[in-house]
């Protein structure tokens, strides 16, 4: 994390999507939550009586990407991103504004990208009536929650990428 990041955002539009992403990040923990008692009942179905619950790795599977992609967004506002500074540590902290905005506006276009083929992919799914192998659950259900969660990923980081583009402005 660059130096003069604040921690949580200050502004209205700022609060209001944190409050977004962590309501977004809690539904991702339970949906966790759910997917850890799936596993270990199967786990104990498995191993007492040699019968795991049918389906187990399918619910399990797409919690995964829904838990995943609800932790996105709220990622992205707490700067909790991966970075790799060691090439960019020594620079001014203009540059490294200027630097963290443009990797912030990149990742904004990836995620809309997404949002848009989720969108896209889950109309068909439902139009081809997709279903998983075992359990017959309808494919699009989890792309909406994913979908959903990418669209707010990409708010959160057009957002972070003003702020950053706002940061290089001021120290001109």
């Amino acid at each position: 994390m660059t130096s003069g990041h604040p921690k949580r955002p200050i502004d209205p539009v700022g609060r209001m999507l944190e409050r977004v992403a962590v309501v977004l990040a809690g539904l991702g923990g339970i949906v966790l939550l759910v997917i850890v008692s799936i596993s270990f009942v199967s786990i104990i179905g498995r191993f007492l009586f040699s019968s795991p619950l049918l389906g187990d790795f399918e619910l399990v599977e797409m919690g995964c990407a829904v838990a995943i992609a609800s932790f996105l967004p709220l990622c992205q506002l707490r700067r909790g991103n991966v970075i790799v500074d060691f090439a960019t540590a020594g620079l001014p902290p203009r540059v490294n504004a200027l630097l963290d905005g443009l990797s912030a506006f990149l990742y904004a276009l990836v995620a809309s990208f997404f949002t848009w083929r989720m969108y896209y992919g889950a109309q068909d799914m439902f139009r081809y009536s997709e279903e998983t192998m075992l359990l017959r659950t309808p494919v699009w259900i989890p792309f909406l929650p994913v979908a959903f969660s990418f669209f707010i990923l990409s708010i959160c980081c057009f957002y972070t990428a003003y702020n950053s583009f706002q940061r290089t402005m001021r120290r001109i």
